[in-house]
């Protein structure tokens, strides 16, 4: 009797192979044949799950965005009693320098690869906008409990001050994507994430 395979989990299967090689080899090095290879597959099932490259491109940065979903759901979990490291600020560090050692840091670098090839397709573009936007709804909201409760921040600055963390974030995690890292440790990026939320109130007032 032929065996019969779980699809989902297959299919998952080849999709972290192909976020390795993408995270090592970059998009050239990414083929049908080669995530086969990676995965230990018969040679041929990557193409039967994912008939063509974009669809494989696709499938690929799905499965990116929901290993993000998990991680950035487990940070609000853990600090949502404040009592976990993953809380705050530092906790919002600490999950950025996370993804620049291994083995975030293959997943990183295969999703930059991915989103420069979103640049040019509108499906893949809309899949990593997703994931931008659960992280920008995540960095606000722990931007938001840093001001004291009262007076009430302004939204306005709240948001200003989210897309300034944000930007910043952008470029430490590209330079763990290009080996340079700026920053090594999660307080040291801590102190510069507050230094930030700091400089923004003081260019409101």
């Amino acid at each position: 009797m032929r065996r019969k395979y779980n699809a989902p989990q297959r299919r998952q299967q080849i999709t972290d192979a192909a976020i390795e090689l993408l995270g090592t080899e970059g998009s050239r090095g990414l083929s049908h044949p080669k995530v086969d290879q990676r995965a230990g597959l018969p040679a041929g099932t990557t193409s039967y799950y994912f008939r063509t490259r974009k669809a494989l491109l696709l499938a690929t940065a799905e499965r990116i965005r929901e290993l993000d979903e998990a991680a950035l759901s487990k940070m609000a979990e853990l600090g949502a009693d404040g009592s976990a490291s993953y809380s705050g600020t530092l906790g919002l560090a600490q999950l950025v320098m996370s993804s620049g050692t291994e083995p975030r840091l293959t997943r990183s670098r295969a999703r930059y690869e991915i989103v420069l090839r979103a640049n040019r397709d509108p499906d893949l573009a809309a899949t990593m906008i997703k994931m931008g936007l659960r992280f920008y709804d995540l960095a606000r909201d722990v931007i938001a409990q840093w001001h004291p409760v009262q007076p009430p921040p302004v939204a306005a600055l709240i948001d200003e001050q989210t897309v300034m963390v944000l930007t910043y974030i952008d470029g430490v995690m590209m330079s763990f994507v290009h080996g340079h890292p700026v920053v090594t440790d999660a307080e040291r990026l801590n102190q510069h994430i507050q230094a930030i939320l700091r400089s923004v109130v003081a260019g409101s007032a």
